[in-house]
């Protein structure tokens, strides 16, 4: 798995400029293409260059096709970049802003911290971590990636402009079955990590996923942190939806999500037992916390790669009315959307 992000769409003027100068790009500012608009007449606008306009949205990779609706995020305060020049090091680019090597190699999804390559372009600076973040980062994701090879996934491999949309917490009669209206208008598949304290009451949501080809998965019975559990109640949580679903559609879960991304490596043993293969996220939408769509496309577009795997979730009303303009985007830059178990070319059900 590349580990390293490339950037496709920043010229060399820009890299030479940057280089030169140390210039910080920032983000924290929703631009919605209207027709006739041009990215370079968009950048101009905003006094900012085309170059740095498209680094701050490196989902955009076909710049020419730039269509009425498509989101973009316009630099500012709170994103700030760094490009690798020869002779440095990540600890020493640490030292230079302030920013920890693990929350480096983190927000970068760098493997190796030992292998960076000039004109790297790194971000530095975000917004303040949350407490799930700052779980992650103290033991970074692609570390545990590599010890449970066939266990813990955060991304698919980027092939062919794919992403998944995840969708926790549900179901719910009203809201998942408006995510589910969405998703059946642009005709995109999804991943719903279900809570087995929601599906009393809930089985004709349940089966309406299977129906319209989105993939079931598991996020355990009642939402504990899975840490905390013994192997037994681990168990519990995880086979008592397993159960609930079967008895619904006839389908075993294999994927399933811990609570609040929290993981370590007993609970990654544990869900391999199972049976199970452990999903985190790529990029946090964070509809569980914001209200504003702008804030949540925030959160999300900058973010966005091929082979994504995007974390939202059924209740918050935010979701229903982003949820389109994060499809509209992305499919006007030719990416296609699929379930999880297709990103990663993994079961979805146990055989």
């Amino acid at each position: 798995m590349n580990m390293v992000i490339t950037i496709k769409r920043v010229s060399m003027l820009c890299i030479i400029a940057m280089y030169l100068l140390g210039t910080p790009v920032y983000a924290e500012q929703v631009h919605r293409v209207a027709a006739g608009e041009t990215l370079s007449g968009i950048a101009s606008s905003y006094g900012i260059t085309t170059d740095s306009l498209l680094g701050n949205n490196q989902y955009v990779v076909n710049p020419d096709l730039i269509h009425p609706g498509l989101v973009l995020i316009i630099p500012d305060s709170s994103r700030q970049y760094y490009v690798v020049r020869p002779g440095d090091t990540l600890s020493e680019i640490s030292q230079r802003f302030e920013v920890s090597v693990p929350i480096l190699a983190n927000l970068n999804d760098i493997e190796n911290v030992d292998l960076l390559y000039v004109g790297q372009i790194l971000l530095i600076r975000f917004q303040p971590l949350e407490r799930e973040e700052l779980a992650v980062v103290e033991n970074t994701l692609s570390p545990i990636a590599n010890r449970f090879p066939d266990t813990f996934f955060f991304r698919g491999e980027p092939d062919g402009l794919r992403v998944a949309l995840t969708f926790d917490d549900g179901p719910d009669s009203v809201e998942t079955n408006a995510v589910l209206d969405v998703l059946q208008r642009y005709g995109v598949p999804a991943t719903f990590f279900l809570l087995g304290s929601n599906i009393p009451g809930n089985a004709d949501v349940v089966e309406r996923l299977v129906a319209e080809g989105h993939t079931v998965a598991n996020h355990s019975t009642t939402h504990p942190d899975l840490r905390t559990l013994t192997e037994e109640q681990l168990r519990n949580e995880l086979l008592t939806l397993e159960n609930a679903v079967y008895d619904i559609t006839g389908l075993r879960t294999a994927l399933m999500r811990p609570t609040y991304g929290f993981i370590n490596d007993d609970v990654l043993r544990q869900v391999g037992d199972l049976g199970y293969r452990a999903i985190q996220w790529s990029v946090d939408t964070k509809d569980w916390r914001d209200i504003d769509i702008d804030q949540v496309l925030i959160n999300t577009m900058p973010n966005l790669r091929d082979g994504s795997i995007i974390l939202m979730h059924d209740h918050p009303s935010v979701t229903i009315e982003v949820l389109p303009e994060i499809i509209h985007s992305l499919k006007s830059q030719g990416y296609t959307f699929v379930t999880v178990d297709e990103l990663l070319g993994v079961n979805a059900y146990k055989q």
